[in-house]
């Protein structure tokens, strides 16, 4: 906490002082070619009056275009990403909307759309992977009325001279090759695997669809109602009852289990319609949201 005038005087060189080392790197922006040249402008503002420092701007030369501008403050970007995090006085001249920086930006903008895709193609993982564990459970009940009309048929006796029953050899067949596969699906670990698959899936669903649309009003400043808003909200809400009938499926619940598969069926048929809409939105933002807010601000002044 800064008390005092000199602490004050102090925290204003320490700040100072980071920018002028974060700017070496940049040297070959500030040549005195025209060309190259990057000015810098350093205006007072109502908050340094308040004791938040100096307010930082880039400034564009006359008759440059914005690709030549753009280019010329490629050698910037990177340490001026770091300081628009860093330098809390200095973020409200980097962001494009005032106060945000790079969370205004399109790698923030970028990871829902990324996010959503990879998560999209692990719900059929995970699908499958409960597919896989209801395979167990229902050739268990398939094998069992086999496994006891197999035992029925061998508990006749067989006059002598006669031969057993041929229904004996078919069922014992089918049951072998029932036993073979279901153990081989026990070996998979399914059940574990769905139910950490599940788990995870829950959290970064939730987490990213929430991201969404605060990244949304971070850069608008306002949500946008719609298809795609509304089937995510949906999903979301479907997410979470799908996880609240598990308590239930452990229990033995058919009812629940049969719930649970047609909700996360519902759930991946939303997320596949939405992703023709989240194509449109993501396109719209590589096209008009920057890497670095700076630029959009600057390039307009």
């Amino acid at each position: 906490r800064i008390t005092s005038p000199r602490q004050t005087t102090s925290y204003r060189m320490v700040r100072v002082a980071v920018v002028a080392a974060a700017l070496l790197p940049c040297a070959l922006a500030f040549t005195a070619s025209p060309a190259t040249r990057l000015p810098m402008q350093l205006r007072a503002s109502s908050a340094c009056s308040r004791g938040s420092g100096l307010v930082m701007q880039q400034q564009r030369d006359n008759g440059e275009s914005k690709d030549q501008y753009k280019a010329r403050l490629a050698a910037s970007v990177p340490m001026a990403a770091v300081l628009s995090q860093i330098m809390m006085p200095v973020q409200d001249a980097m962001a494009s909307g005032g106060k945000y920086g790079l969370l205004e930006g399109k790698a923030a903008a970028m990871m829902h759309p990324v996010s959503m895709i990879t998560l999209f193609f692990f719900t059929l993982f995970t699908g499958y992977q409960g597919l896989q564990w209801r395979t167990v459970r229902t050739l268990g009940d398939d094998l069992k009325p086999l496994s006891d009309e197999l035992k029925s048929l061998q508990a006749v006796a067989v006059p002598e001279g006669g031969s057993p029953n041929p229904k004996i050899s078919t069922l014992q067949a089918e049951v072998d090759e029932i036993t073979l596969k279901r153990k081989d699906l026990i070996a998979g670990d399914f059940k574990n695997k769905h139910f950490m698959a599940a788990s995870s899936l829950l959290a970064l669903g939730v987490t990213f669809s929430i991201e969404g649309g605060c990244d949304t009003y971070l850069r608008a400043g306002k949500l946008f109602p719609g298809p795609h808003l509304f089937a995510g909200a949906g999903i979301t809400v479907l997410w979470a009852v799908a996880a609240s009938l598990v308590p239930r499926m452990q229990k033995g619940d058919d009812l629940a289990r049969s719930m649970h598969i047609a909700i996360n069926t519902v759930i991946l048929g939303l997320f596949a319609w939405q992703v023709p809409t989240g194509i449109e939105i993501t396109l719209k933002v590589l096209e008009k949201t920057p890497w670095v807010p700076v630029m959009v601000d600057a390039v307009a002044k």
